[in-house]
C-alpha cells in the first residue's frame, strides 16, 4: 500500500480525534449541506503547510502546528476559506474547475510553490494518484453527480475495514468530494466526514463509465513549481 508519509489532518470533535475535517460539524448550514469541497481543500492546504517546504503562509496561524486542531478554529478557517476562495453555490457547492481555480488564487497570494489542475483522462487515473501520493500530496477526488442525466440516483459505495478479509459496506454517495490518503491494488483509502473509508477502484471506474463521467468525477492534480519560478 502507498500512503501519505505524515499523519493526516485531525480535528478534535467532542473529545474524539477525526481523520480529516467534517463539514457536518460546521456551524454554517450551507457548509453542512454542500461544503465537502471546501473541507477537502482546507485539509489539503493544512497538510501542505505542515509538511512541505515553501508553504509558510500566515493564513492558518495555530492550526499550522502539529497535533489535533480545535474544532471551533477549524470551522472558522473553513468558512473564511470559503468566503475568500471557494464561494459555495446553494444546493451545488463548488465544481472541480472552481476548486482548482480557488486553490491557485490561494497559492499565488501566500506564495505556495504549487499549481492546481482539474482532471485527467480516465485512463491512468490511478497511476496519477499513486504519483501524487508518492510525492506526499493528498489527492482531492470527486464522486461527481450523475451526468448528463442529473435526475438519476446512481451512487458509489463507501466501505470500512472489518475483522475479515472483506470490508463492510458503510454508505453510498454521489456529488461528493473526498481526499485520497492511500492506495492499494484494490482500494482507494480516503477521508470523508472526518472518518476513514475505502472506495473500490473498479466500482469507481464503473461509476465514471456508467453513471457519471470524467468531466465531473475526477481529481485535482497538484504540480510543484520549481524554485526559480517563485
Amino acid at each position: 500500500m502507498l500512503q501519505l508519509k505524515h499523519p493526516y489532518i485531525s480535528v478534535g470533535y467532542q473529545n474524539s480525534r477525526s481523520f480529516g475535517g467534517s463539514q457536518m460539524q460546521s456551524g454554517s448550514k450551507t457548509m453542512r449541506e454542500v461544503g465537502c469541497g471546501v473541507i477537502a481543500a482546507l485539509d489539503l492546504l493544512l497538510y501542505l503547510r505542515r509538511y512541505h517546504d515553501g508553504c509558510e503562509g500566515v493564513f492558518f496561524k495555530e492550526a499550522a502546528q502539529d497535533g489535533v486542531i480545535d474544532a471551533e478554529e477549524y470551522d472558522l478557517l473553513s468558512q473564511k476559506l470559503s468566503r475568500a476562495y471557494f464561494p459555495l453555490i446553494p444546493k451545488l457547492g463548488v465544481n472541480g474547475l472552481m476548486l482548482a481555480a480557488g486553490l491557485n488564487v490561494f497559492f499565488l497570494r501566500y506564495h505556495f510553490p504549487f499549481r492546481a489542475h482539474w482532471g485527467i483522462g480516465s485512463r491512468g487515473l490511478f497511476e496519477r494518484i499513486e504519483e501524487l501520493l508518492g510525492e506526499d500530496l493528498p489527492v482531492i477526488l470527486s464522486i461527481g453527480p450523475n451526468f448528463p442525466l442529473f435526475w438519476k440516483k446512481d451512487t458509489l459505495p463507501f466501505y470500512v475495514p472489518s475483522h475479515g478479509d472483506t470490508p463492510c459496506s458503510a454508505c453510498e454517495v454521489r456529488a461528493h468530494y473526498v481526499t485520497v490518503t492511500g492506495i492499494d491494488e484494490r482500494y482507494l483509502h480516503i477521508s470523508s466526514w472526518g472518518k476513514a473509508y475505502l472506495i473500490d477502484r473498479n466500482e469507481y471506474s464503473d461509476y465514471i463509465r456508467h453513471s457519471s463521467g470524467s468531466v465531473v468525477s475526477n481529481i485535482v492534480r497538484l504540480r510543484r513549481i520549481p524554485s526559480r519560478e517563485n
